[in-house]
């Protein structure tokens, strides 16, 4: 089987829609000095065309690290990354090829709008456009509507400092959708917005998503934010937890939550739920009418065992 051909099945899928990213195995260990920290464990996923999956999780968890790496802002220590139909695993490629794939793939939002302050909106949209290297009649095409989309044309010649808070973000928004991306990848795009603002740049995600078919993975902590999802996974110590539907409680994870297996066969379990059980450190594991039961056995039963 040829490279194209075995890629290409990567992104075959039970679903109708192609996948337009896909990571498999990733691991990231950070070091300094002496000491390693492992922020990422051997995490797999995909995102489909069209799809709005949205990432949960304490802070340190490894969202912020996964995210960078997905867009091709890190690299990490191991694993594939691919975007789309590229056909390439980006993390092999070098900085100049990985941004000039993601300014015509991948568009990133962050909390700051990143904005150039001595720009105008409408200079900041074009900036990105020349980067991306569209041609005038097409970047003239596009700005217009996506002014228009953003809700922001009265605004596009106006600069940072006289935008507000939510403005910032549409502009920052538009700023990305001018190359045409399948994906939005953010990181807490709305975390430095009060709730009716919020609740606005969503909705216009919302349409972003539908009306120009654009998939969407973002980072939240937020019950606002999760709830508008397709689908949460939930990240815990480097990992995949689990994932969760439209009816997530952020404060009550455990009802909504649906273990992951990952490409290892590793399920991890909760820490409440260890916790609860005192942290044992085994178990054992039988099927009864087809369900799973584990029992946790503790330090004395360990000791009894061995004596025996």
């Amino acid at each position: 089987m040829n490279t194209n051909t075995s890629l290409k099945n990567k992104f075959d899928s039970s679903s109708k829609t192609k996948v337009v990213l896909l990571a498999e195995d990733l691991i990231k260990i950070y070091k300094t000095g002496e000491s390693e920290t492992q922020a990422l464990r051997g995490v797999s996923l995909k995102v489909h065309e069209g799809e709005k999956v949205f990432l949960i999780g304490p802070s340190g968890s490894g969202k912020t690290t996964l995210v960078n790496i997905l867009a091709g802002i890190d690299k990490p220590t191991s694993g594939k990354v691919f975007w789309g139909d590229l056909n390439e695993d980006i993390t092999r490629s070098s900085h100049e090829e990985i941004i000039r794939n993601r300014r015509n793939y991948v568009g990133v939002i962050f909390q700051d709008s990143k904005l150039i302050p001595h720009l105008t909106v409408e200079e900041n949209i074009r900036l990105t456009a020349h980067y991306a290297n569209l041609d005038f009649e097409e970047t003239e095409r596009r700005l217009e509507f996506i002014l228009k989309f953003m809700g922001i044309w009265d605004k596009r010649n106006k600069k940072q400092n006289r935008l507000s808070g939510g403005e910032q973000k549409r502009a920052a928004i538009a700023s990305t959708l001018i190359t045409n991306p399948r994906i939005i990848i953010g990181d807490e795009p709305t975390g430095n917005l009060d709730i009716v603002t919020s609740s606005k740049i969503l909705d216009l995600l919302d349409k972003i998503n539908v009306e120009l078919n654009v998939a969407l993975l973002i980072v939240t902590h937020s019950q606002l934010v999760a709830q508008r999802a397709d689908r949460i996974i939930e990240f815990s110590d480097g990992v995949i937890l689990a994932q969760h539907g439209k009816d997530i409680r952020l404060r009550e994870l455990k009802q909504t939550r649906e273990l992951e297996i990952d490409r290892q066969n590793r399920i991890h379990i909760p820490q409440s739920i260890l916790e609860e059980l005192n942290n044992p450190k085994h178990f054992t594991i039988n099927l009864e009418n087809k369900k799973i039961v584990l029992k946790p056995i503790y330090q004395q039963e360990d000791e009894n065992e061995n004596n025996s």
